[in-house]
């Protein structure tokens, strides 16, 4: 598939399973009291391990954390943003700008979470600079995403970008210079992975490298630590400083929660905690 718009691109996002939209969630808030963080999450591995460690971790303040698993992602923020979820733990930094923008959202980073870095990877090529002409570098079609690739081939010296480009609505237009003529193809992040057979370059989160067995420090380029986007657990705006939120960032970050960062990769570091 390859990247025509940033329209395309939006059109996309609405359909994955990260974006909020008007869904509602059920089974979260039975009980909604001083004592009770009510608290959605994605149901991805990694999300569901360390949401249980947390409410263990939560237990332990005097608190309960009564937590829903939703497989619908359009759920997610609008279960925070109407009041029925407290908190909401799926997204990057960047995602959560994006939906603020797009969907005139009002939900901020109440803390990171972690970060789980980008690369470029190849199963053609060594080096970034062995890239021929004309070659294809997948990118996560998704535009809170789509920019990374960009960003990584800038620093690489390969491309340059407009200045003052806003990432987060990036096309391949924004390139000024491109003497190797490289191609940026968007596709879904579950086809990410598989494209690295044909494409010359791809996109990989560190996560997905290490769910394919690709060692993260094989790739070509790794994004810069100032372009990371860390995981955040998102409120709504003027909730992050209450006490329940205190609770949960005091909880979330703990030991134990670090430790099962780690275990969810069967003892790997592959996500960098925020603490």
């Amino acid at each position: 598939m390859r990247y025509k718009s940033i329209v395309a691109a939006v059109l996309a996002a609405v359909c994955l399973p990260a974006m909020a939209g008007c869904s509602e969630v059920t089974g979260v808030g039975a009980q909604n009291d001083d004592k009770t963080i009510r608290f959605v999450s994605t149901n991805i591995a990694l999300y569901e391990d360390t949401t249980k460690v947390l409410a263990e971790e939560v237990k332990k303040r005097g608190y309960t954390l009564d937590y829903k698993f939703i497989t619908d992602g359009p759920a997610l923020n609008s279960a925070v943003e109407n009041g029925e979820a407290d908190a909401t733990y799926h997204q990057h930094a960047a995602y959560l700008q994006y939906y603020d923008r797009q969907f005139k959202g009002n939900l901020v980073a109440a803390f990171d979470a972690f970060t789980d870095p980008s690369g470029l990877f190849s199963k053609k090529w060594k080096s970034i600079q062995d890239l021929p002409d004309g070659a294809v570098v997948t990118a996560h079609i998704e535009p809170a995403n789509f920019y990374r690739p960009f960003l990584m081939l800038q620093d690489a010296g390969l491309i340059k970008l407009r200045p003052g480009v806003d990432p987060l609505s990036i096309t391949e237009s924004d390139i000024i210079d491109n003497p190797r003529h490289i191609k940026i193809q968007g596709l879904d992040y579950a086809l990410l992975p598989k494209a690295l057979d044909d494409a010359d370059a791809g996109f990989l989160y560190a996560s997905q490298a290490a769910d394919i067995g690709i060692d993260f420090h094989t790739a070509l380029v790794t994004e810069s630590k100032q372009n990371q986007s860390p995981d955040v657990i998102a409120v709504k705006n003027g909730q992050q400083d209450t006490e329940k939120i205190k609770v949960l960032k005091e909880s979330y970050q703990t030991d134990e929660v670090k430790k099962q960062l780690v275990e969810s990769f069967g003892g790997k570091e592959v996500v960098i905690p925020a603490w």
